[in-house]
């Protein structure tokens, strides 16, 4: 049985039909696996024996920045580009990859979208029309499955990034799930905090 790989994220303005636009990160993935999991820093002690590497996972209180269902750190959606760019550069450091383009090709009234990586943890800043120079505002956020995020990182409530659909299901009752309708058997999960899992 294969399974499916999940992708949590957040886009601020999801338009219905365009699912697979505008969750999908322009940015490809390295090498996608079945599950994401969170970062998971460690701190070692030296001596001739070998000891358990204690692990410290961060949290809201403890990261720079919060992914949250309505923006990240202290900027919700719709916050300005140069913004964001500057408190995220200054949390993680100068990003990995930057595309640009049309977001969805499938729309010709699709925005003009710059996406920004720092490993599998992206940035979406979107501008209100397709011109390339109109300027642009934060729109999305995402994590790839199977990475981890930054240490200067941490997700609202403390939601983990190794549950299955079903897992979710069971640990969210109040959550949602919906097949996206594209044939293809990809569903969503959204959380009452506006946190999606995508797969």
């Amino acid at each position: 049985m294969r399974r499916r790989a999940l992708t949590v994220l957040f886009v601020g303005l999801l338009a219905p039909g365009l699912a697979a636009c505008a969750t999908t990160s322009p940015v490809a993935s390295p090498s996608p696996s079945v599950t994401p999991s969170p970062v998971v820093p460690t701190v070692t002690a030296t001596s001739a024996t070998p000891t358990p590497t204690p692990t410290v996972t961060p949290t809201a209180d403890s990261a720079r920045l919060v992914l949250r269902g309505d923006g990240l750190g202290t900027y919700s959606f719709g916050a300005k580009q140069s913004d964001v760019t500057a408190v995220l550069e200054d949390a993680l450091g100068e990003p990995e990859e930057s595309s640009q383009g049309i977001r969805c090709e499938l729309d010709d009234s699709s925005p003009w979208a710059q996406t920004v990586s720092w490993g599998n943890f992206w940035v979406e800043y979107d501008a209100k029309d397709t011109s390339k120079k109109s300027p642009r505002t934060l729109a999305a956020w995402g994590v790839t499955a199977g990475s981890t995020l930054p240490a200067a990182l941490a997700v609202q409530d403390g939601v983990p990034l190794t549950l299955t659909f079903s897992q979710l299901k069971a640990k969210y009752p109040a959550g949602t799930l919906e097949d996206l309708g594209l044939g293809d058997g990809s569903k969503r999960f959204t959380l009452p905090n506006k946190i999606f899992f995508v797969g």
